[in-house]
């Protein structure tokens, strides 16, 4: 649930999740676009001015990749200038007329950016639309060429807020490809499930980036490879601007553009999209992610974090696969998903939904600002011990710790290195406490042994022994004895319990250090440390009359005087048995006189 919960914020912050430009298509297939293309110099840039001179209805036309790699030319008629949609930038309103995009049912996901241009030159990218377009006519808006590379300033982010929603426009919708998924293995909590469109490794290379064809950014490459798809609007020498509206508004970033080949739109769904293959071949940098539009150099890549993750099944293969993720331009929640996905995804294509299984995880990773490691080892099982989501909880575990370190104002750090090893037990490992034995008389000096009866998966049962001496100063009276894991009784010798969830989701923040951080969630797996803990058993209203003595009390009267017990030091053991071990049981203890 928590990685889901992280990454549809990504997704909504980045792609957004609301309705889309364009309505329910027809289910029969689209017009293919026949012609050839316009002999335009698309290099030309046509001033604002220059516009708003036109009269409507002056034919237009978008250039695009539409289907097997090819440009199509297709056509649409100016309608004006709208001034008050995103002052100071104004936008061109257009209506799509070609019969392909009537067809289809407006401007598809994966067109944005799309030029649009005259005899003259680029007039600018296509970028917004309409929620809610039933029936022709379609009509989208433009982002004037001037302002897509900047000639024109830029708007700041925070003049990008209510403007268009108030009008029901919203800029048309960035897909999300990725490869390396099944999605006869999706589960409920698998990320992007409902937003990313599983997408083959491209075959071919895209060998031209020319305006029109597709401009893909990569999120995460390797064995799992996602990446946004655009278009890309105007090309200047290795200068390259595309979509016609933010991707996620971050400003100054580095993220690696990706080869992608488009196969063709798909129209029978709730909105049409552009079907497209990816190649994580890396071709240049996106270096600014701004409202008019996003921008970068073709050439050399940006700088990638390297992941490895390594698992070992329980027939005892070992796959080992790599991916690399950005290191500046996405948002701590953004990384820590994509890491967990890159951690989950792999595996959930590789096993079958076995019972009676368990995982452990074990994580090695770097960080910039610091020489500390993230090195931590923890078991996961559940009674019925099914596989896919036991890595769907260690993913959300990882993702969670990852959020927390990152997103500290004292401390945030960022990665620069990982390598996660995630081991599939062919055993259930999860072991319930169902009971407890010991003496319930002893005397002050003697050992107490106690005997705590497991039930492990749903068909062994087991009992762990474990003893520990009773001090001769511990005084005389009644004691509580309880037995469960460290996770549950609290790892303090005074106990009193543990927060579920370890401390990790401190959101008030605290006077904790970043290596204070580290040695907290790299310590000893607590849900596997089994404790006996001894400690006063005082009655409640003995407690709140403790309670109620004055600040002035002498501290050296016995409490006997007020006929209460005296305070005893808790007693405690621990005992690793490489179990998760859920619930605890408690015992009576009575400490009599030698």
């Amino acid at each position: 649930m928590l990685i889901r919960l992280l990454l549809c914020a990504f997704v909504m912050g980045v792609w957004g999740c609301g309705d889309d430009s364009s309505p329910t298509a027809p289910e029969e297939d689209v017009v293919r676009p026949t012609g050839d293309l316009q002999p335009y110099p698309l290099s030309s840039i046509v001033s604002v001015d220059s516009v708003r001179s036109m009269p409507t209805g002056t034919p237009v036309f978008m250039r695009t990749e539409f289907a097997n790699g090819q440009l199509a030319d297709l056509e649409m008629k100016f309608i004006q200038v709208v001034d008050d949609f995103l002052p100071p930038m104004p936008v061109y309103m257009v209506e799509a007329s070609d019969p392909v995009l009537i067809q289809l049912g407006g401007i598809a996901r994966g067109m944005s950016g799309s030029p649009i241009f005259t005899e003259q030159g680029t007039w600018g990218a296509i970028a917004y639309g309409f929620n809610e377009q039933d029936s022709p006519p379609y009509y989208f808006f433009v982002t004037p060429i001037e302002w897509v590379i900047g000639n024109r300033g830029a708007i700041p982010l925070a003049k990008s807020a209510a403007t268009w929603e108030e009008n029901g426009i919203t800029p048309l919708t960035i897909p999300l490809l990725g490869t390396g998924f099944n999605p006869a293995h999706q589960l409920e909590d698998l990320p992007f499930q409902s937003e990313l469109t599983p997408a083959g490794r491209a075959a071919q290379n895209q060998d031209s980036f020319e305006a029109g064809r597709p401009l893909a950014v990569g999120l995460m490459l390797g064995e799992v490879t996602i990446a946004s798809l655009g278009t890309i609007s105007y090309v200047d020498g290795n200068r390259i601007y595309g979509f016609g509206h933010p991707m996620s508004g971050s400003g100054a970033v580095e993220l690696p553009i990706i080869e992608a080949v488009v196969l063709g739109p798909i129209s029978n769904l709730s909105a049409p999209f552009k079907f497209a293959t990816l190649n994580p071949t890396v071709r240049g940098t996106l270096t600014e992610d701004r409202l008019p539009a996003v921008r970068g150099m073709l050439g050399e890549g940006p700088e990638l974090i390297p992941l490895k993750s390594v698992y070992t099944f329980s027939s005892g293969n070992v796959l080992e696969l790599t991916h690399r993720l950005a290191a500046v331009g996405l948002k701590p929640s953004t990384t820590a998903g994509l890491i967990a996905l890159a951690l989950f995804s792999p595996v959930v294509n590789r096993i079958e939904n076995e019972p009676n299984r368990s995982v452990r995880v074990r994580t090695d990773i770097s960080f910039v600002e610091t020489d500390s490691m993230l090195a931590r080892s923890r078991l996961y099982a559940e009674p019925d011990g099914e596989l896919l989501s036991l890595v769907a909880d260690a993913s959300a575990d990882l993702g969670g710790v990852l959020l927390q370190l990152m997103t500290r104002n004292d401390y945030a750090v960022q990665m620069r290195e990982a390598e996660i090893h995630v081991d599939m037990l062919p055993e259930s490992r999860f072991g319930k406490i169902v009971g407890v034995a010991a003496d319930t008389v002893i005397s002050a000096g003697s050992t107490l042994s106690i005997r705590t009866s497991l039930r492990v998966g749903r068909r062994e049962d087991r009992e762990i022994e474990m003893a520990f001496s009773i001090p001769d100063t511990l005084p005389v009276g009644i004691y509580k004895l309880e037995v469960g894991s460290v996770a549950t009784l609290g790892s303090g010798s005074a106990g009193g319990g543990s927060d579920p969830f370890g401390g990790l989701f401190d959101f008030f923040g605290s006077d904790e250090t970043l290596e204070d951080f580290f040695v907290r969630v790299n310590g000893l797996d607590e849900n596997v440390i089994l404790k006996a803990r001894l400690t006063s058993d005082i009655p409640a209203e003995e407690q709140a009359l403790r309670d109620s003595l004055p600040d002035n009390f002498p501290s050296n009267l016995p409490l006997d005087f007020l006929g209460l017990q005296s305070a005893a030091a808790p007693v405690s053991m621990e005992k690793d048995v490489d179990l998760f071990l859920e619930g605890s049981q408690k015992l009576q203890i009575r400490v009599a006189e030698k």
